[in-house]
Formats: C-alpha cells, structure tokens, sequence
C-alpha cells in the first residue's frame, strides 16, 4: 500500500479494491496532499465493510500514516483479505427499529420509571425543595450526562455504549477495567428488580384486596418477572421498546388524572420547607432519580438517525420525567400536607383517598414500572455485556447472537441466570455494591469524553455537546466533583471489597494480554456474528 500522499495507479487502485473491503479517506483541512483520515460510518452514513472500532487513535504525526492505514481493521473477510462475504452488510449491521418516541420512552424507563421512590425526598425536605428539584434538576444534573450520552452514541454508533466509548478514548486496559466494573454493576443491579416487582405485587394485594402471600408464591412471582423480561429480550429490542411506550403509558396515567380529581386545590401546600433539611437524604434520593442516560448508548446500533433521534428523545424523556415526578407530588402534599409522615408507599395512600380505583391504578403502575425499567435495564446491560465479549475480553460464547431475532442471546441467557441465583441476596448490599461500580465506571465515561474531544476532535460527531470543549468541561465537571465525593464517603468494608475486585480485575488483563493472540495486518481481531444461532 502506498504511503500517504504519494499517488496511485489507477490499475493499481482497482486491484486493491478488488482485494480489500473499500476505505473511505477525507483528506486533511490544512493540507491536502498531506494526510488521509480514516472516517468512521456514522448514522448518516455507514459502510458495512469496515469499523473502526479497533483503530488506534488518530495519529499526530504524518510520517504514522502510514503505519495507521496499515494497522488491523475489521472487515467481514477472511485472513488473507479475500472479498468479503455477500452478505456482511447484514451480518455486521443490526436492524434499526428504535425511532426517536421509542427511545425517549426507553430513556423514560432508564432514568425514571415511575415516580415511586420521591416520598423519602419530601420527607426529608419538604415539597418546595423537592418541587424546584424536580423541575431544574433535569436540565442542570441529568442533561449533562443525556447530552454526553447524545454525542458519544451518534459518534460511535454501535451497540456496546460505554465499553465502546472507554476503550476508545482511554484505551485498552482503561476499557479493560470499565468493562469489568459495568459488568458488576449490572449483576448487582438486576436482582434488585424482581425483589422490588414482588415487594410491590404483595402491597398491592395486601392494600387493595387483603391477601398475604407465602414464600412459595413470592418466588413465584420473582421467577414470573424474570421470565417476562427474558422473553422480551430473547425476541428482540423492537419488543422491548414497544412494550416500554405502552408501560410508560399506564405508568404516567394516573399522576395526570391525580390533579384533576383533587377537590380543592391549595397551592399554599407547595411553599412548606423542612426546618431542619436532611440534605443526606435529600440529595441522595433525588439525584439518583436522574441516572442511567448512558444505558441508552448500548443500544446505540439499533437507533435510526442517531444525530436526530437522541437529541429529539432526550426532549421527550425530559418531559415525561419532569412530569413524572413533579404531578404526584403537587397533587399529593395538597392532600396530606403533613410531609413529616411521608414515607414509602404514600403515593398509593394519596390515590387511594382520592378514589379506590384510583388507589387500585396506582398500584399497578408501582409493579409495571418496576416491571418496564428491569427489562429496559436487562436489554442495555445485556448488550453491554455482548460487547465485553465481542472484543474477546470475556468469553466468545457471551458475543452469540440469535440470528433470527439479531438478539444477544448468550448474554440474556447469563445476565437471567446471574439475576436468578442473586436475587435472594441482601437488597441493601446489591445497592451499595451496584452504586460503588456503577460510579468508577461513571467516571471513566467522563474522563473517556473529554479525552476523545482531543484527540479525535475532527472525528465526525453528528450530534455535539454545544459550545465545544468548555461545553464538554461546563457539563461533566461539576458530575465528576459529585461522583468522586460519594465514592470517597463509601465505608471501609465496600472499599476493601471493591477495591479487592479491582486489583484482581487489573491482575486478570496481565494475564489476558499475555494470552491473546498476535495482531495481523488486515486482519480482524474481533469477529461479528461468529456464533450465530440459526
């Protein structure tokens, strides 16, 4: 291959293309004739022949051009650069059902899923702190990671989000411990949900009809939800998305109809404050109200127009959040003003004052929330997982898809199998697990984000945090500051148990690195759609 700059024959360019999947070039700004960019597809524009996902980044120095064009590259080819199969460009591309209203009801479940959770917040503040919370708090905390979110999934658009965008920006052994940490946040995270179904299932019974179930039923009705939620991610994210609308839907419908049917409304019940605030309780609860936007970036492959959808989805889920939180509780302290005895489960108190079949609704939208977040969660995880896999740092057999479906069904199948054995564990000690990964990987996200506004700065982005990189600074600063000072106030014994994980996860790359194979020029170290079920 000629170096850059220098000219080719035309015989010489049709030989090479009958030989080696197509690279798309743009020539440098400054000079022209100096340097070729390889160009990543973007959602506008993709070719299925190549990725860039295992390239280097982009090389400050012409004299590396070279080197870089040289450099492996995946293609759907075999060793020796043969023609690619007929049909790579459906064997790479996953099929783009998700539009912009079904990612925003995606992201709705995500970050949200029910306003159930805010009765602790009022408590601890009183309704005025809580209600200015929830409507600033959107734009001013979970914006910034929605918008990093945005720019990262249209730049690399592929399913995997987070593991994708760390190995790119910090490199290998960064997304080598990312990876890691994601994956035990997710196995801390999803045995939470079916534990919260049935603990919302039994009140709702308790409350509406009288019953009390046995252990037996309670397992039963554990081993219902994973089951749902399995079924739905086995057949695909069009499943997933449709059924998260429709859940959405019934969720939200009560807390609209909740001030309508208040009989006097006396707004004078908004103004009350705390004496004396519980700023730990407070802050806690409400902030973690508006995380999860990075999920959306796992399914970032299955998204249609990625530059227009995110933008436009984000929108949507502001709305539906903003919404979400802030109806029940104005309605709710208007019929009890005493916000000293709010607690769990006074949302579905309030409802039930204002109509039994009101009360009865609210219920239900507490199990279908729970019920519509885990499998929303289920399918970002279970993606993420996939990806792990796919770049051979976990297992290959975890990177199988079920071609008739384009699903990730190795990593569904492990992520259900995880969920069921953990689900009997302490609830309290899977949080304050999830919630230590889930932060170290938070912050390598940002860290990941801002590196990449540097040095792949002329990389195609078709949706931009505004502003460049004090935009970029100006939102993930102050997120930094905060996600650093809880992981600092965690206790010895998570420290020791965390950080204990992290020292053998960063022994286990020495050893994964010693152990991989050699890199080949022009050949792929990662395959797409190796372990396919028929």
């Amino acid at each position: 291959m000629p170096r850059s700059g220098q000219k080719q024959p035309a015989a010489s360019k049709e030989r090479l293309s009958l030989t080696k999947p197509e690279i798309r070039t743009r020539f440098d700004s400054k000079d022209e004739a100096c340097v070729m960019h390889l160009v990543p597809p973007s959602s506008a524009d993709r070719s299925p022949l190549m990725s860039w996902r295992n390239l280097p980044s982009p090389v400050h120095d012409a004299r590396d051009y070279h080197t870089l064009l040289e450099s492996e590259y995946e293609h759907t080819g075999g060793e020796h650069g043969e023609l690619p199969r007929q049909d790579s460009g459906a064997h790479r591309r996953k099929a783009r059902t998700i539009n912009y209203l079904t990612l925003g009801f995606i992201a709705y479940f995500a970050v949200a899923a029910g306003p159930f959770g805010v009765e602790d917040a009022v408590r601890a503040a009183g309704p005025y702190p809580v209600l200015l919370a929830v409507v600033f708090l959107p734009f001013t905390w979970g914006l910034p990671q929605a918008l990093m979110t945005a720019e990262l999934s249209t730049m690399i658009d592929e399913n995997g989000g987070y593991i994708l965008w760390v190995r790119r920006g910090l490199g290998e052994f960064a997304g080598w411990m990312n990876a890691f940490n994601s994956i035990a946040s997710n196995v801390c995270d999803l045995p939470t949900y079916p534990v919260l179904f049935c603990s919302y299932v039994e009140a709702f019974l308790a409350s509406g009809f009288g019953y009390v179930m046995t252990n037996a039923e309670r397992w039963l009705v554990k081993g219902t939800a994973l089951l749902i939620v399995f079924t739905a991610n086995a057949v695909g994210m069009r499943a997933v998305a449709l059924a998260s609308v429709a859940m959405s839907l019934f969720v939200l419908a009560p807390f609209v109809l909740e001030p309508l049917s208040v009989e006097a409304f006396n707004v004078a019940t908004w103004g009350q404050v705390a004496p004396k605030i519980d700023w730990s309780l407070f802050l806690s609860t409400i902030l973690w109200n508006y995380q999860g936007w990075d999920s959306l970036g796992c399914v970032a492959g299955e998204v249609k127009d990625g530059g227009r959808t995110y933008p436009i989805a984000i929108v949507i889920a502001m709305v539906l959040i903003t919404i979400n939180y802030a109806f029940p509780v104005a309605a709710g302290i208007m019929v009890e003003p005493d916000f000293a005895v709010w607690k769990e489960g006074m949302l579905e108190t309030v409802a039930m004052r204002l109509g039994h079949w009101l009360g009865v609704w609210v219920g239900a939208a507490a199990v279908i929330a729970t019920l519509g977040e885990f499998n929303v969660v289920m399918a970002c995880s279970s993606r993420a997982l996939w990806a792990t896999a796919d770049y051979r740092m976990m297992p290959r057999v975890l990177a199988t898809e079920w071609d008739r479906y384009g699903t990730p069904i190795a990593a569904v199948i492990f992520q259900t199998c995880t969920t069921a054995v953990l689900m009997s564990f302490s609830f309290e000690f899977l949080v304050v697990l999830d919630t230590f990964f889930n932060n170290t990987s938070l912050l390598l996200e940002f860290f990941a984000f801002l590196r990449l506004k540097y040095i792949e700065k002329d990389t195609e982005r078709p949706f931009e945090v505004p502003f460049g990189n004090i935009g970029a600074w100006a939102i993930t600063l102050p997120k930094i500051l905060v996600l650093s000072g809880v992981l600092l106030a965690q206790s010895t014994n998570v420290w020791l148990f965390c950080g204990s994980f992290n020292v053998i996860v960063a022994l286990l790359y020495l050893v994964w690195k010693r152990y991989q194979p050699p890199a080949r020029s022009g050949a792929a170290t990662t395959s797409y759609g190796t372990s396919k079920l028929a």
